[in-house]
């Protein structure tokens, strides 16, 4: 019976053995396999941090350019608006000189030149008064006058 029990201990042992030998080298690759499924769980959680931190950026800048888009619209419209303005603007400085031109190309109104009227301006003889400046050269200093100065 010692003798069984050896030999089952030695079995028992031998089968330990074998089955760490066996055993072992699975043991550490699950441990490897985890680590590394650990690793690049992290990592994939990590891109998808990044990509959501990027969709949100472009969400961002598209709702920029959304804003700039409306703003352009607006100046568009404002600068629309003015050019009709300055368009109907000067249509009418057109058709106000038209007028002014024809007006001035007429006759003066006899009630007008009336209103105006000046011997300076009517009276032709005033226009040939004789002129108030001298022609004579000017005079030299005296040597008796700057002496005393």
């Amino acid at each position: 019976m010692q003798r069984l029990i050896i030999y089952a201990a030695a079995v028992f042992a031998i089968a330990s053995g074998t089955w760490w030998l066996i055993a072992l080298p699975r043991i550490e690759l699950a441990e490897l396999n985890h680590t590394v499924s650990t690793d690049r769980v992290a990592a994939l959680e990590l891109l998808d941090e990044q990509r959501v931190a990027l969709i949100r950026d472009q969400q961002l800048q598209i709702l920029d350019i959304i804003e700039n888009e409306r703003r352009n619209r607006e100046l568009l419209q404002t600068i629309a608006g003015q050019s009709r303005a300055q368009s109907r603007a000067l249509q009418e400085l057109k058709q106000n000189d038209e007028t002014i031109a024809d007006y001035l190309r007429g006759a003066v109104p006899v009630e007008l030149g009336r209103l105006y009227q000046r011997t300076a301006t009517t009276d032709t003889g005033a226009y040939r008064q004789p002129s108030e400046v001298r022609t004579d050269p000017v005079p030299t200093a005296s040597a008796s006058s700057t002496a005393g100065k």
